[in-house]
């Protein structure tokens, strides 16, 4: 398959005695310097109890996403991790996006509860490791799909998500939330994910399909690009996903006012049924 990256294209002057461009360059001509961006995509999926009732749609979504990816030619690393409170489970790690294979009803099958903290933490962590390994400067988005609150991490708590976050956005990673049936904004909050709300959806139930092709469509175009904003969910895509929620939030600042002190860092309670994951695997 052939791969389209973003060209970063700038222009300077050659310095002496380095090799011109053409033959016939004088001193002071321009070159033009290429410079390529993978975009590593980590995706947390929600795979508990509740999604269930929506695991037809959910499958049938996710395999539109991949597949819409997969069609654009970009290069695309990706990593597919689904949680519960029974296990997180790495299915792909850091591979191209033309290797991913469809999601099937035995391949996921929801169940147990919702440590998306514990998750969400792993997930980034693992996603660090592996970028810093690669020997280029690729473009990150942290994918996070849930239909449901935090209620079962038990090794990490909201203020150590929220600060890995912070740290993340600053080296300039871009993070996406999708809440099913939820006010997806106010969840992620709640969970310590405080993002820019242009970045979170809530979506129908009914509505999963037409989420996942929303996202692609906005992932593409980032991959494409580089510019974050490509990223944001516009009005017309909330409307197609059914999206009651956010719109109250999207003036707002990522913090919201109840969440402006958060508690101390806390010590570990006990080993989480969630471990560390290796991204780098081959």
């Amino acid at each position: 398959m052939s791969r389209r990256c973003r060209w970063t294209i700038s222009r300077r002057p050659l310095s002496t005695g380095e090799e011109r461009q053409r033959p016939d360059a004088g001193e002071g001509d321009w070159r033009i310097r290429v410079e390529k961006h993978t975009t590593v995509v980590s995706f947390l999926l929600d795979e508990t109890g509740s999604m269930q009732a929506i695991k037809d749609d959910t499958v049938g979504g996710f395999n539109a996403y991949v597949e819409t990816l997969q069609k654009d030619g970009s290069d695309i690393v990706f990593s597919l991790v689904s949680f519960n409170s029974h296990e997180t489970r790495p299915r792909y790690v850091a591979a191209p996006i033309d290797t991913i294979e469809p999601l099937t009803d035995d391949t996921y099958r929801p169940r147990a509860m919702t440590p998306l903290i514990d998750a969400a933490v792993t997930i980034i962590n693992a996603t660090d490791d592996a970028v810093t390994k690669r020997d280029d400067d690729p473009h990150v988005v942290i994918v996070v799909q849930t239909d449901g609150q935090e209620n079962a991490s038990v090794e990490y708590t909201r203020a150590d998500l929220a600060a890995l976050i912070t740290e993340k956005e600053a080296a300039d990673w871009q993070f996406v939330f999708l809440g099913a049936g939820l006010d997806a904004f106010t969840a992620a909050h709640n969970a310590g994910i405080r993002l820019n709300a242009e970045q979170v959806v809530s979506y129908d139930r009914s509505r999963s399909r037409e989420v996942f092709a929303e996202t692609a469509a906005n992932l593409r175009d980032f991959a494409r690009s580089g510019r974050r904003e490509q990223l944001h969910f516009r009005k017309n895509q909330r409307l197609r996903v059914g999206d009651t929620y956010t719109g109250r939030h999207l003036n707002l600042t990522t913090r919201s006012p109840q969440e402006s002190a958060l508690p101390a860092k806390s010590t570990r309670q006990r080993a989480s049924s969630v471990d560390d994951l290796d991204l780098n695997a081959t």
